[in-house]
């Protein structure tokens, strides 16, 4: 539609909104107003392909109801808000393609992180400057995922050997990083993954037995 300008900090008097799409408008942007997240209803946030800069607002993390939050495709910096992990009904996590550093924030204590979304499908983070070694707390068995595409971040250490708990895998895109040490031999065991990109690393050892992945068709 062309949208030009920002988004007014009013958007949290539509408190009955339950889908809020505004994806592909490239003149719509500055920060994210926190504002968004009074809107409790929202069960879809789809703001792909505009150009919000700033941080991504840890008020998002108080929209219990969202089922697909898309914010690819801006220019959002700084850290993934760790609030992010409150959102429990998440199917679809987009956060590609922006600017964002640190690391994947994984639970502590009392604190959310990104392991407490174990219903989630879709973990897009590539394209950002993402760093540091992830966590293996982030993965557990008890996960849905079928996409994890870390791609062309700043990954380091080794890839955890939880990612080969998730049975649900599907894609498993991990290259244009800097992992390190050899490739968890479990992946071996994921019998429903179809992609397993590690090209652009400095892995080393062998790659392990990927004959109980049948359904493999790009390594």
């Amino acid at each position: 539609m062309n949208v030009a300008g920002t988004l007014s900090n009013s958007i949290d008097q539509l408190s009955a909104l339950t889908y809020l799409d505004l994806s592909n408008n490239p003149s719509l942007g500055g920060p994210l107003t926190p504002n968004i997240g009074n809107l409790k209803q929202l069960s879809i946030l789809n703001l792909l392909g505009c150009s919000f800069t700033g941080n991504i607002p840890q008020e998002i993390g108080n929209l219990s109801q969202l089922t697909f939050l898309a914010l690819n495709l801006n220019q959002f910096t700084g850290r993934i808000p760790p609030s992010l992990g409150l959102l429990t009904n998440l199917s679809w996590l987009d956060l590609s393609a922006n600017q964002l550093s640190g690391q994947i924030p994984v639970s502590a204590g009392s604190d959310p992180g990104l392991d407490k979304l174990v219903g989630t499908r879709h973990f897009h983070f590539s394209e950002n400057q993402l760093e540091g070694p992830i966590d293996g707390r982030l993965f557990s068995a008890n996960m849905h995922l079928i996409h994890v595409l870390f791609d062309n971040n700043k990954f380091t250490g080794r890839i955890p050997q939880s990612l080969g708990l998730v049975q649900s895998l599907q894609i498993i895109r991990l290259d244009h990083n800097q992992f390190n040490g050899a490739v968890p031999d479990n992946i071996g065991n994921l019998t429903n993954l179809m992609e397993l990109s590690l090209a652009s690393n400095q892995l080393n050892r062998a790659v392990p037995d990927l004959t109980n992945a049948t359904n493999l068709t790009y390594v």
